[in-house]
């Protein structure tokens, strides 16, 4: 345990991990103060209970001077790591830590971390679920929703927790270790915030860094790339495989999913039984039934909770039928792979639904499924330009929006399709989070459920509505070509672009308490070879002025800062962190608050302005 009493942290990203790590620190004595680009506006009750707690803010302006005369610096998942104010702060010896590693150290009880590229939270959701059922005291939290750093005070010795972690979130840790990883698979997503796919793996084979022989691995021996980093992990290795007879794991031979250990061999349930679709998911069971056996589960428990479950929201989300359609919600497929398993899990007469922001990783992978599988593919969002040049020769129809496109597909499907929202790219060019995205999908299919109970409520969208990509001469319905003609292409909106993040695999930071010593490190390397992926450029900065106020302070006037943050979550699986929407272009002054000084000279300050409460100066100039 650190001792931070009395010392200055800073938390960067007031989303609800930002805000969940401040009210924690506060608490342990620390003199907080939380940073975020967003303009007051932004946080609307939240501000005054941070005030209540003294604690300090500066928002809408990151300022070099606040970052440096930190003992301790906290970042939340969606803030990169190559800030220049954290570069700064690292130069000084600052300790700066995620989000992740500050809560191990209020930590007790057993810790299980799941990361991969897809299929963290169906795999964190059932092992909770299987858990339960044999009687632990099982909490799940993470990146499914439930920031591990607000959930600490409810842990014991024999609680066991469950959390789903991104790569945000494990990309920078030192000391965190958990008791078992489980590392599903990996493949190219969030190469706009790593860079390359080399940096993106070695984020998540930070999981094992500081695991030693008494702890567990619990790995995919179907993926190589997983399988290429086990060498370098000190714990014990626990191998799941759909596809080959392990000697000792999880395995799947003739429809029955088995558990071999040493001279046991026991039949955990049959494949028959499992309620998701395809065969990742039946990867997913697997790894939980993996650290379920690991943990002493009871076999029985674990084989009901597999056969009662049922899936989580937005992921493969069955819907409603209409006029014999099928249709799915998978918002949360927000990487190629992902959506790429959606669709593998389907035989054909698909209308898929694409689009979003990008991520940076090609769509081509998508092609030869599509070319199987899909009737039509309708593009939304800022990636709808660079989708439709990945995927030349398919069926491109451009909606833009997301009720367009389910009216759109539905007005072309027959009864035996199937709609499907499984975008491959994230939410924020038009939504908070993939959530909103997929609760929007589904009121938009209710609607149209309710129109079509009503005579003469609803018809499809006419010719002149629907925009195909590339239309004929002379057609009314939209063309089965493919391609951008200059009149659809000027309808797309540029895709809004991002500065490159480089990933920093070995932070190091000096500590600024003995407790707190370097740990060991451990090298992972990424058996792939990288590729030069497409990293969208700066999105121009906001012309507004800031003004920074102090709690008991002077006014200071500010220049703009030249970049903007956004916190963004995984997820995949990510992850379920608050997403931004886009930064308000309107002429509100920024206003941050900032603890300065020590606490009791802090509250001198205030006792001094206002007889013993916070004052702000020219307060009226702010909009909260």
């Amino acid at each position: 345990m650190i001792e931070l009493r009395n010392k200055r942290v800073l938390v960067v990203g007031l989303a609800r991990t930002g805000e969940a790590v401040a009210f924690r620190l506060a608490r342990e004595g620390a003199i907080v103060t939380v940073t975020d680009l967003r303009p007051p506006s932004s946080f609307g009750d939240m501000l005054h209970k941070l005030m209540d707690q003294k604690i300090g803010m500066e928002l809408g302006v990151h300022r070099e001077e606040t970052f440096l005369k930190q003992d301790l610096i906290v970042v939340s998942p969606g803030v990169p790591w190559d800030l220049p104010q954290l570069e700064a702060a690292r130069r000084r010896k600052i300790l700066i830590v995620p989000e992740v590693e500050a809560a191990s150290w209020f930590f007790q009880g057993t810790l299980v971390g799941i990361t991969g590229t897809n299929g963290k939270t169906t795999t964190t959701t059932l092992l909770g679920k299987m858990l339960e059922a044999s009687g632990f005291t099982t909490f799940v939290v993470g990146n499914i929703g439930i920031p591990l750093i607000s959930a600490v005070d409810l842990f014991s010795s024999d609680s066991i927790v469950v959390a789903e972690l991104s790569s945000f979130q494990l990309e920078a840790i030192q000391k965190f270790r958990p008791h078992i990883a489980v590392l599903l698979n990996i493949t190219e997503n969030h190469l706009d915030r790593h860079g390359t796919f080399e940096a993106y793996v070695s984020a998540k084979a930070q999981i094992f860094r500081n695991q030693q022989a008494d702890d567990y691995a619990i790995l995919n021996a179907d993926d190589p790339t997983v399988v290429g980093l086990a060498p370098a992990i000190a714990s014990r290795k626990v191998f799941f495989s759909t596809s080959q007879d392990l000697p000792e794991g999880i395995l799947l031979s003739r429809g029955r999913i088995l558990y071999r250990v040493g001279h046991l061999e026991r039949m955990l349930m049959e494949e028959r039984e499992i309620r998701l679709r395809g065969k990742f998911n039946v990867q997913n069971v697997m790894a939980a039934a993996a650290v379920a056996c690991v943990l002493g589960a009871d076999f029985k428990s674990i084989r009901s909770a597999a056969r009662e479950f049922t899936g989580v929201e937005h992921r493969l989300e069955y819907v409603q039928t209409l006029r014999g359609v099928d249709f799915y919600n998978d918002s949360k497929a927000t990487s190629v792979d992902a959506a790429a398993k959606a669709l593998s899990t389907f035989e054909g007469g698909v209308h898929l639904i694409l689009g979003g922001k990008d991520k940076g990783a090609p769509y081509t992978p998508l092609k030869p499924l599509i070319e199987q599988r899909v009737k039509s593919v309708y593009l939304i969002g800022a990636a709808a330009e660079k989708i439709a040049a990945d995927l030349q020769g398919v069926d491109l129809q451009y909606a833009g929006d997301l009720e367009k496109a389910v009216k759109m597909a539905f007005a072309r499907a027959v009864s035996g399709d199937t709609v499907l929202l499984s975008p491959a790219c994230a939410s924020y060019d038009q939504f908070r989070d993939f959530e909103e995205r997929g609760r929007a999908f589904k009121e938009i299919v209710h609607r149209l459920a309710a129109e079509l109970q009503a005579p003469q409520a609803w018809a499809p969208p006419s010719a002149s509505q629907a925009a195909p990509l590339e239309p004929q001469a002379g057609e009314s319905e939209p063309s089965s070509r493919s391609g951008l003609n200059a009149e659809s292409s000027s309808a797309l909106q540029p895709v809004q672009n991002e500065p490159q993040v480089a990933a920093l695999n070995d932070v190091r930071n000096e500590p600024f308490d003995q407790a707190f010593q370097a740990a060991p490190t451990r090298s992972f390397k990424a058996t792939v070879e990288s590729s030069p992926s497409e990293v969208p450029s700066e999105i121009p900065a906001p012309h507004e002025p800031a003004y920074i106020y102090e709690v008991g302070g002077e006014e200071i006037a500010s220049a703009g800062e030249d970049y903007v943050q956004s916190e963004f979550g995984e997820s995949a699986d990510s992850g379920k962190e608050l997403l931004l929407r886009p930064l308000e272009t309107d002429s509100e002054p920024i206003s941050p608050y900032e603890v300065t000084g020590g606490l009791e000279d802090e509250t001198e300050k205030a006792q001094g302005a206002s007889g013993g409460s916070i004052t702000r100066e020219k307060a009226s100039s702010t909009k909260l």
